[in-house]
């Protein structure tokens, strides 16, 4: 193969399994983006293959190899790449998917590459122990992660599961309940209230990871996310008003008074919540 030739289908294929890791990270973020995505990262690893095998045709490769076990590879570095990347957002579905692309990886690459010239053995006992070691490394991980967010109240990050603004609660006020999901959204994302009006919050965790609400002013509110960013771990731990944080399956309430006619903003600081998506606008209309 040529330079240019050799050059232009590895970044194809490499580029294809990126993305598909990609659409792996986000696929419980970006909702039908994470579709678009993968299906980009199948037809680059395909465009790739296809100049390999147009100026290698002594590797014996058939489009049946691209067509079942490349693509197999492919998604399966794209998931053990994209599941070790969000692991510390992700934990419970990294678990499974880091061994899973591992796995998928070994059977693909043997069929390609390894079949006729390879002992079926020494790849089984390869592929099992390595795949064992995946898998406890994966669950070491998941439980050292697990336990942080059960202590996540006193690690360092933590929020009042219910909270009041000083104005007293009224029996007339209203009712809102609030849904946190693991694709990164809040329902309702958008909410109308009317300056005076006092509301309590209903907040259910309906997934199986952390997630917070917390409502403020939105420049207020990037700022805050900035400074998170930059914070080690362990170091930041506040107790405010207009926060609630909550674990799998948790739920709670919070009520506030909005004093002022102006946009406020919702969101959750878990870390890459806020970045994935998981904010959402609150309009107050004057009196």
């Amino acid at each position: 193969m040529t330079f240019s030739s050799t050059h232009l289908s590895t970044v194809l294929k490499y580029g294809g399994i990126s993305f598909i890791a990609g659409a792996v990270n986000h696929g419980f973020f970006s909702e039908s983006r994470s579709l678009w995505t993968a299906g980009f990262g199948v037809l680059f690893y395909l465009l790739g293959s296809w100049i390999e095998m147009r100026n290698q045709t002594e590797s014996g490769k058939t489009w049946r190899d691209v067509l079942g076990a490349g693509i197999v590879f492919s998604i399966g570095i794209g998931f053990f790449t994209g599941g070790l990347q969000h692991f510390p957002d992700s934990p419970e579905r990294s678990l499974w998917v880091v061994p899973l692309g591992f796995a998928l990886s070994v059977i693909a690459m043997y069929v390609l590459e390894g079949a006729g010239t390879t002992s079926r053995k020494n790849v089984a006992l390869y592929g099992l122990l390595a795949t064992a070691l995946v898998v406890a490394g994966s669950a070491l991980a998941w439980r050292m992660l697990s336990s942080s967010e059960s202590l996540h109240g006193d690690d360092g990050h933590s929020h009042s599961h219910t909270a009041s603004s000083p104005t007293p609660a009224t029996q007339n006020m209203r009712e809102i309940t609030i849904e946190m999901s693991d694709q990164m959204r809040f329902t309702p994302n958008q909410l109308q209230v009317k300056q005076g009006e006092t509301i309590r919050f209903t907040v259910k965790n309906s997934g199986k990871m952390r997630h917070e609400w917390v409502i403020g002013n939105e420049k207020e509110l990037v700022e805050h996310a900035a400074q998170m960013k930059k914070m080690a771990a362990g170091s930041h731990k506040h107790d405010m008003a207009n926060a609630i944080s909550l674990g799998a399956g948790e739920q709670g309430t919070l009520t506030w008074t909005f004093d002022k006619a102006e946009p406020l903003a919702m969101a959750c600081f878990e870390p890459g919540h806020y970045e994935a998506g998981m904010r959402g606008v609150i309009n107050v209309t004057p009196k």
